[in-house]
């Protein structure tokens, strides 16, 4: 009998602990900006981080390396190599990620915040001064105090009913 209401209060965690780690997954979005033209930028706009509630923003940027165009073309285009110097988001301040090319913002209020680089280009692609820039980012929820308190609750009656079936 001890055995069964362990195992329950086992499986039962672990379905909360699933549901708590699903309901915190964001996906990774990608956006695409430019090209980039001459042999610098400064502040080109990269695209928009929608936050709808408060939460932690973390990302990067990139540059593709070659563009390649499927048939009946079959031709890829070498484009130059960019060094970023640096990437904004919005107005935050406090940026966790000290790299020129990666963000990573704690608490970030809901609201758009617009992603912009700044960066230089290496002019060894097939047309000097072409690049194709963008950012890879994921947006996770901050869970709210009342989340937690509901999930100790659950867990407080998880335990009861094993402590009221092992009196049994």
């Amino acid at each position: 009998m001890q055995t069964s209401v362990s195992r329950f209060v086992v499986k039962s965690a672990a379905v909360a602990a699933v549901l708590a780690a699903t309901s915190l997954n964001a996906s990774a979005l990608t956006i695409l900006g430019g090209p980039i033209t001459g042999s610098s930028f400064s502040n080109v706009t990269i695209g928009t981080i929608s936050v709808g509630s408060l939460s932690d923003v973390t990302g990067s940027l990139f540059a593709a390396t070659n563009v390649t165009f499927p048939a009946p073309f079959n031709f890829t285009l070498t484009l130059d190599q960019v060094t970023f110097t640096s990437g904004t988001v919005g107005a935050l301040v406090g940026d966790l990620d000290p790299s020129a090319s990666g963000f990573h913002f704690m608490n970030v209020m809901a609201g758009n915040y617009i992603v912009k680089a700044s960066g230089t280009l290496d002019g060894l692609g097939q047309y000097p001064g072409l690049a194709l820039v963008g950012a890879n980012y994921s947006v996770t929820p901050v869970p709210e105090p009342e989340t937690y308190a509901l999930m100790l609750a659950g867990l407080g009656i998880i335990g009861f009913v094993a402590s009221r079936r092992k009196a049994n």
